[in-house]
C-alpha cells in the first residue's frame, strides 16, 4: 500500500496528537504497593500504549518478566510482588526494546540495584523521553527544513547520549510503523 503525503501528513498528526496525551508516569506516580504479575502486566500495557499500538505480539507476559528475571537483567520479585522499582526497570526495557537488543539495555541499566539508583536511572530516563518527545515536536509534518533553533537539539539533551538516541529510535520507529498501518487497523 503506497501512502499519498497528504495521507502521510494526516497520519503522522494523528501520532503526534497520541504522543502528546502520552506521558510516562513519574516516580512519584509509580505504584507504591506491590504488585502481582498480572497486575504489573495490566500497569505495563497502559503506561507504554502508544508504542505498543498494533502490534501482533503482547509486547509483555509473564514470560517474557520472568525472562528478564532470569537473565538478571531486573532483580527478581520478593515473594511474587513486584515493587516500584521492578515497574521502573520494566519501563525502561519495554521502552527500549523497540531500539535495542536486551545486552545492550542490560549495559544502560545500573549496575546497583538499590531504590536511590534506580530512582535516579528512571527519571533521568523519563527527562530524556520528555525532551526527545519535544525534539519530535519540531519536526514539520510536510517534511520541510527543521526550524533553526532546533538544529542539534538531539545533541543538547541533557544525559545520556546512548540512552537520548534509544529513545529517539523507539519514537521513530513506532512513528514509522503507525505510517505504514493500513487505515483500518488505527
Amino acid at each position: 500500500m503506497e501512502i499519498t503525503k497528504e495521507q502521510a501528513i494526516r497520519r503522522y498528526h494523528e501520532w503526534m496528537n497520541s504522543l502528546s496525551r502520552f506521558d510516562l508516569p513519574d516516580w512519584e506516580d509509580l505504584p507504591q504497593l506491590d504488585l502481582y504479575m498480572d497486575q504489573v502486566i495490566i500497569l505495563l500495557t497502559r503506561y507504554l500504549s502508544l508504542m505498543n499500538r498494533g502490534e501482533d505480539e503482547k509486547s509483555i507476559t509473564a514470560s517474557i518478566i520472568n525472562n528478564y528475571v532470569r537473565m538478571r537483567i531486573m532483580p527478581p520479585p520478593v515473594k511474587k510482588k513486584y515493587s516500584r522499582c521492578h515497574i521502573a526497570y520494566l519501563v525502561v526495557i519495554c521502552t527500549l526494546k523497540r531500539s535495542l537488543n536486551i545486552s545492550s539495555i542490560q549495559r544502560l541499566l545500573p549496575q546497583e540495584r538499590t531504590e536511590a539508583a534506580v530512582h535516579e536511572m528512571y527519571m533521568a530516563f523519563v527527562r530524556q523521553y520528555r525532551a526527545v518527545v519535544a525534539l519530535l515536536r519540531r519536526i514539520p509534518a510536510d517534511g520541510g527544513p527543521m526550524p533553526p533553533d532546533a538544529n542539534g537539539l538531539l545533541w543538547n539533551v541533557d544525559g545520556d547520549l546512548a540512552i537520548t538516541t534509544a529513545i529517539f529510535t523507539a519514537l521513530t520507529k513506532s512513528l514509522t510503523e503507525f505510517l505504514l498501518w493500513p487505515e483500518a487497523e488505527v
